[in-house]
């Protein structure tokens, strides 16, 4: 399976390299002016962190140095430097900050009945050489008492159930209220191209590639449909849903253009849970860059009933689902039914109930990704902005004027010189990093940009007050 961090990466590459689907509002005239959009941050959904993680009121997180990251990378990429010592550091409700304790994680940080559970990897010697090795660990909130799994990283949490990869498709979960691990699939079970989609409190939900060895297929280079499956905490599977090569060339893309130009299989690309609903669009990558080549979306019911197609075809893998309780909508990239030609703004596909005039969505120009539905604009002005639910509320995290006092400017003439990173909110809290970047020659490949890392600066905005300070930097 897929490394969940590795995923990141390469969203952030194709994000960089292509215009991907990001939900703005529809400009009312002037530059700035979104709607609908709030100020109102009190009914700001929870969101699901990976950074910041809170128990008993208090919100706990690493402190990172700048021998923790790597000195430079491709498309402003930085990973974590095996084996570094980091502080735990802890912010209680009234905004002070003390340091409690040491680990040498990275990634994933999250705590689940007063452990932290997060991934190591550092180098090990094995047989006289040196590997890198991953692995899952618990420790005390001061980074004492460790323990070690078999697991090598974490995808998810939910609830009391931490759902690790271990390996060669392998699959397993710690019960986060005894700490014990179980395996879902072992290696020599696990199916070919397993790849992890999202998770629940009941079921795990996974693709995998079937090879299909009827004639139409041999002159594929990626004979392979792909399923939708699941299992359950107790190791039961079921499939959900097959979508076939046939059918994605015949009514996606042009035959002529999968076998000349297609260098992967068919993939689940974007996955989404909506109450009884599970979305996803199903698509390949052509190039060394592996630009989506255009997919197909679709709707299963979670006990695998009803599938059924509802975008022939979306230039874009991603999309956003609207629901107001009366009218449940679906934003995606389209062609014009009649001149076949790419549509500017995003399209309606109606679900449930009628369409929506009071939210409009479209392409974004010069976006950076953090997270599914959130954004950095670097159009004139640096400001974090969510959509983080399915309503159609656009909240403004912080504002243009707010950058501007701190001195934050992702893009100067078009070219990208600091990136904002790192957001998540908790408790009333905004965190997010600035980084310095400066391009380089060396990290970079050919039309791929590389940058050496500069300073680093960690935030923290007070939602209620608005105050922001520097938490640290490196």
């Amino acid at each position: 399976m897929w490394k969940k961090y590795n995923g990141r990466i390469a969203a952030v590459c194709v994000l960089i390299l292509m215009l991907c689907m990001t939900i703005f509002p529809a400009d009312s005239g002037t530059e700035h002016d979104f709607a609908p959009v709030s100020y109102d941050l009190t009914n700001l959904p929870p969101m699901e962190n990976e950074m910041y993680a809170e128990w008993e009121g208090n919100i706990y997180y690493r402190q990172y140095s700048d021998e923790d990251m790597e000195d430079g990378g491709l498309w402003a990429y930085f990973g974590s430097v095996p084996g570094t010592e980091k502080e735990i550091m802890c912010m209680k409700p009234d905004g002070s900050v003390t340091q409690v304790g040491m680990d040498y994680g990275c990634n994933e940080f999250y705590i689940v009945n007063g452990r932290i559970y997060s991934s190591a990897y550092g180098w090990t010697d094995d047989e006289g050489r040196e590997v890198i090795h991953d692995g899952v660990y618990s420790c005390a909130l001061d980074g004492s008492d460790v323990r070690e799994y078999d697991s090598s990283w974490i995808y998810d949490v939910r609830g009391d159930k931490i759902v690790c990869a271990m390996g060669d498709n392998a699959l397993a979960w710690i019960d986060g209220r005894d700490g014990e691990e179980h395996i879902l699939l072992p290696k020599n079970d696990a199916y070919h191209g397993s790849v992890y989609l999202g998770a629940t409190e009941e079921a795990v939900f996974l693709s995998k590639l079937v090879r299909n060895e009827s004639e139409e297929y041999e002159e594929y280079l990626q004979p392979y449909d792909v399923t939708l499956y699941f299992v359950d905490y107790q190791g039961n599977t079921k499939d959900l849903a097959t979508v076939t090569m046939q059918e994605y060339t015949e009514d996606c893309v042009s035959e002529e253009f999968l076998v000349n130009v297609n260098q992967s299989p068919l993939f689940i690309s974007y996955f989404q849970i909506m109450e009884n609903d599970l979305y996803f669009s199903v698509g390949t990558t052509n190039g060394t860059a592996h630009v989506y080549s255009g997919g197909m979306i679709y709707r299963v019911k979670k006990d695998g009933s009803g599938l059924t197609r509802l975008v022939k075809e979306s230039l874009t893998e991603s999309f956003y689902l609207y629901d107001n309780g009366a009218n449940r909508v679906l934003f995606c990239r389209m062609p014009d039914q009649r001149t076949g030609e790419w549509q500017d703004e995003m399209q309606q596909v109606i679900l449930q109930g009628k369409a929506v005039d009071d939210i409009v969505v479209r392409d974004a120009d010069q976006t950076y990704f953090d997270q599914p539905h959130s954004y950095v604009n670097a159009d004139g002005a640096d400001e974090i902005l969510f959509y983080p639910d399915t309503s159609g509320v656009c909240y403004v995290l912080l504002t243009s004027e707010e950058s501007e006092a701190l001195g934050i400017r992702t893009h100067v003439d078009w070219d990208m010189v600091q990136q904002i990173g790192d957001i998540e909110y908790l408790n009333g809290k905004l965190f997010f990093t600035v980084t310095d970047l400066t391009y380089s020659k060396e990290y970079s490949m050919g039309w791929r940009d590389g940058y050496e890392r500069g300073r680093s600066v960690c935030y923290c905005k007070d939602l209620e007050s608005g105050e922001i300070r520097a938490l640290y930097e490196y």
